[in-house]
């Protein structure tokens, strides 16, 4: 219930998440918990391995994590994925600087498709990676809306003139035009990213790489080509410029028909309007 309500929490007060040796003036440290409540509450929930991985996770504003979900029973294959695993943590910046972002444990993290588990015993991984305080000294979930104010003005511009250059394409595939021209919106809306070595990634050497807002729905989504990308290029480029991974598509949640698309994009009727009505 604890983590539920944390994960769905739309600020989080500054005082969890940063060095208490450098908060504000009149901003309190938590308490810390006693040897008994560490035994009694803190252990029983997670071990002492995850709860490091938590804290890093939870300070870092840079570096995504690395989540395995496939572990392979049969001998052979488990040491070939075991071997491209390797590689891949051994790769920068985990191998040299974030080794406590890979996420790699049969034990822990075996979740299959449903990657989502993860959230249940590190909810310190929904982020956000790059967090911001408000004036009432919060760390917001959500981007600040007058940060998305520019990025949607531009979109309905773009969106006009789309209409007006081509209204029989903007007439047969609206959705996807919208979809493709907010791609500044959904930068800006990216609160987090995940990397994914799940049972496609060991059959095809290409990891699945997730964008996430701020309460885990994905913005955009796709997987790496190993002919093309590397993690070193992938995270960098994120950082350096906040962009997506070259072929990502759009989550099903934030396309343009969707619930989440209409609320990031808010276009009326007359911008989505047949341009010859």
């Amino acid at each position: 219930m604890l983590v539920t309500e944390f994960l769905d929490m739309e600020f989080i007060p500054l005082e969890w998440a940063e060095d208490w040796d450098s908060l504000p003036a009149g901003i309190d440290p938590p308490r810390a918990p006693t040897t008994e409540e560490v035994d009694t509450i803190l252990r029983p929930y997670r071990s002492d391995v995850l709860r490091w991985h938590a804290m890093n996770l939870f300070n870092d504003q840079t570096c995504p994590a690395l989540l395995r979900t496939h572990y392979c029973t049969d001998e052979e294959e488990k040491a070939r994925h075991d071997d491209l695993m390797s590689e891949w943590v051994d790769s920068d910046p985990f191998e040299s600087e974030a080794w406590w972002a890979v996420l790699n444990n049969a034990d822990l993290f075996n979740f299959g498709s449903e990657w989502r588990r993860v959230y249940e015993i590190l909810p310190e991984l929904a982020g956000p990676l790059e967090p911001e305080v408000d004036d009432r000294m919060r760390i917001p979930r959500a981007r600040k809306a007058e940060d998305l104010e520019t990025f949607r003005s531009d979109l309905k511009t773009q969106i006009a003139e789309a209409k007006e250059e081509a209204p029989e394409a903007w007439r047969d595939d609206r959705d996807t035009i919208i979809d493709s021209l907010a791609i500044g919106l959904q930068k800006c809306a990216t609160r987090t990213y995940l990397i994914l070595a799940d049972e496609e990634a060991f059959r095809s050497g290409s990891l699945y790489v997730l964008y996430l807002d701020g309460f885990r729905n994905v913005i955009r989504e796709g997987r790496m080509d190993p002919e093309i990308h590397d993690l070193f290029g992938v995270i960098g480029t994120w950082m350096e410029t906040n962009e997506f991974l070259e072929g990502s598509t759009v989550g099903e949640k934030y396309r343009a028909s969707a619930e989440l698309g209409r609320e990031l994009y808010q276009l009326t009727e007359e911008e989505l309007a047949d341009p010859n009505q």
